[in-house]
């Protein structure tokens, strides 16, 4: 029983240790990682009346708004 629980530890170890170093490699050689999409961000427009016309702004934005 022991030695079995021993070799799974084992196994586990090399995975994790192989995941590492893939990944230490990817980003030695330069790969670059995908461009991410924003899903977040905020627009704001304000208007107010002038001369018995609505006259917006332009709209503004902050944050990553794609």
């Amino acid at each position: 029983m022991l030695c079995g629980q021993r070799l799974r530890v084992l196994a586990c170890l090399i995975v994790s240790l192989v995941a590492v170093l893939t990944l230490s490699a990817a980003t030695a050689m330069g790969a670059e990682p995908e461009p991410t999409t924003c899903t977040w961000g905020a627009s704001s427009v304000s208007a107010e009346i002038v001369d018995g016309r609505v006259v917006t702004s332009e709209p503004a934005t902050s944050g990553c708004i794609p």
